[in-house]
């Protein structure tokens, strides 16, 4: 059956007018008719920081892929290891030998440079993150004579290195079943003066780089037994930041490792209590005179929220790390959920700054800080909106 000429020509004209209206983009003229209060208006507010320090800060170091031993000039980092409970199966057995196997994975300072440290029983338990220097030398933590040493001219970043240890030492542990616990692990103590080095912890996921203890013994037929441990605690302890950081308003010191933390505090009392905050970057300028990074640097800060009695909320951070910003090198972190927080009842705009592998490196990040040239003070910038 034919169609009309004129039915088919009002359905194609039809078809035309809603093709027309189903366009994706809006036209000029469609946006001049919505109202302007229903468009969002941003602003923007610069605020330079009110005040910035350093402080000290105990790192934990339980979770670090390296345990860190060494020395840099006055920097020390003293390592501990402790390994599993020997089974009750060698109690009965003659020792023959004992040997610490270690692996290299990084080095802070020289790396040219000679590597010397001593090994020592420890006397008392020290399943803390609380650990000090100080807790290290106080009388009475670990027996002063040495039950092992290791030196080297060079030793590079990818070495495995066994150190015989005095099988006294390891028999003082006992086994598993004793009722007194006696094992509390090898002290690591360096002697050297310009390296650092770093090697496999029981948290590092390459099971060749993982810390041994080798023992052999001979049973009652005469015979040579191994015993290989391969799990354990670790920790690594350094001296502190420089004392003098703290007093210093012109940086701020970021150290991995020690470990030092910066803090910055604004005023952004001048913000509209109901604003949205669509945007806020932190920016830090470095002094690189003052930094001390190498090859292993991950050149990455975080920035935690800290609440009004100074507590530092690591389960609240940003991360961020360097840009080019035109002709100088700033680092920014996006703080916007920060910023949010303040408006909605936070007493002190501060944030906490650290380095990102605070817990298994030793890097310095100087940044400018408050009492200094206007233009290098740490800056934030909010970009926001009034909630109609």
């Amino acid at each position: 059956m034919r169609v009309p000429i004129a039915f088919s020509s009002l359905l194609l004209a039809s078809s035309l007018l809603l093709l027309a209206g189903c366009a994706k983009e809006p036209t000029p003229v469609g946006a001049k008719l919505i109202p302007a209060g229903d468009l969002i208006h941003l602003d923007t507010a610069t605020y330079r920081s009110v005040r910035s320090y350093s402080q000290s800060n105990i790192t934990q170091t339980a979770t670090s892929p390296r345990v860190l031993i060494g020395s840099v000039d006055n920097l020390q980092s003293w390592g501990l290891i402790r390994f599993s409970y020997l089974p009750d199966s060698i109690a009965s057995k003659q020792f023959v030998s004992a040997e610490l196997n270690l692996r290299t994975i990084y080095h802070f300072g020289d790396s040219a440079a000679p590597i010397s440290f001593t090994v020592h029983q420890i006397l008392l338990n020290w399943m803390t993150d609380s650990l000090t220097i100080d807790s290290l030398k106080a009388p009475g933590f670990y027996k002063q004579s040495a039950c092992g040493s290791y030196s080297a001219a060079l030793l590079g970043d990818t070495i495995s290195i066994s150190i015989p240890l005095d099988t006294a030492a390891i028999r003082a542990w006992g086994t598993s079943s004793d009722s007194v616990i006696t094992n509390f692990g090898l002290l690591l103590k360096p002697t050297n003066s310009r390296v650092i080095k770093g090697f496999g912890s029981f948290t590092i996921s390459d099971a060749a780089m993982l810390p041994t203890l080798l023992l052999r013994f001979r049973d009652a037929a005469g015979d040579i037994d191994t015993l290989i441990e391969k799990t354990g605690t670790h920790r690594f302890v350094t001296t502190g930041p420089n004392p003098l950081w703290p007093s210093d308003s012109t940086h701020l010191y970021v150290m991995n490792g020690t470990s030092s933390r910066g803090y910055v505090e604004f005023d952004v009392s001048a913000l509209p209590i109901h604003a949205a905050i669509h945007k806020a970057v932190l920016e830090l300028t470095p002094d690189t005179r003052l930094s001390l990074t190498n090859s292993f640097t991950v050149d990455s800060l975080e920035a935690f929220f800290t609440g009004d009695d100074g507590a530092t909320l690591t389960y609240i951070s940003a991360s961020g790390g360097p840009v080019q910003s035109g002709d100088s090198r700033v680092y920014q972190i996006s703080l916007g959920s920060f910023v949010q927080r303040w408006l909605r009842g936070a007493k002190v705009p501060r944030i906490a700054l650290a380095g990102y592998t605070e817990q298994a490196a030793i890097d310095l990040f100087a940044f400018h800080g408050t009492s200094t040239n206007a233009a290098f003070r740490p800056k934030l910038t909010v970009i926001y909106s009034l909630i109609q």
